[in-house]
């Protein structure tokens, strides 16, 4: 396990224990439910200098990161973050879109640039159907992840992926 020390602008310490091979995205969530900041908006950095901006999709192992280490936590503003969405052709497509978008409003953009009406086809992220009135962000849907977009048949019967 690898104990870090993250400090607040504000003077405000906290320590989150994580194993070295997790993401820096997973270091966020973790940070997010102790501080109160959305992993949206928090941007680390090594207080040493060596690494302005930790990548979300790192492995905390590309920082050389120790025990006992210090990260720096700036909030900021929320920022739209691309979102991959996967058709059932496989064909992938990116969607810029904010963590509190809901989802609905993430549907309505993917209604108009695929040219599909609101009944024939439902969203996934991992194993979770999305849901028309929750936020994206209640999701932790990571920046550059996938969702799938699965089309419905006429009749009501699914098309799985």
């Amino acid at each position: 396990a690898l104990t870090l020390n993250v400090k607040l602008l504000t003077g405000e310490v906290h320590s989150v224990v994580c194993s070295p091979n997790q993401t820096v995205w997973d270091l966020k969530t973790k940070l997010g439910l102790q501080c109160g900041v959305s992993p949206y908006q928090q941007k680390l950095a090594r207080m040493d200098g060596a690494s302005l901006d930790l990548r979300d999709g790192a492995p905390l192992t590309d920082y050389d990161l120790r025990t006992g280490d210090t990260l720096l936590l700036v909030v900021k503003n929320e920022e739209s973050i691309p979102l991959l969405v996967r058709n059932s052709n496989q064909q992938t497509s990116t969607y810029h879109v904010l963590p509190s978008n809901t989802v609905a409003q993430f549907r309505a953009q993917i209604r108009a640039r695929e040219r599909i009406q609101d009944d024939q086809f439902w969203l996934v992220y991992g194993s979770q159907t999305l849901a028309d009135g929750c936020k994206l962000s209640q999701y932790n849907i990571c920046p550059g992840g996938t969702v799938t977009l699965n089309l419905r048949l006429r009749g009501g019967a699914r098309v799985a992926p």
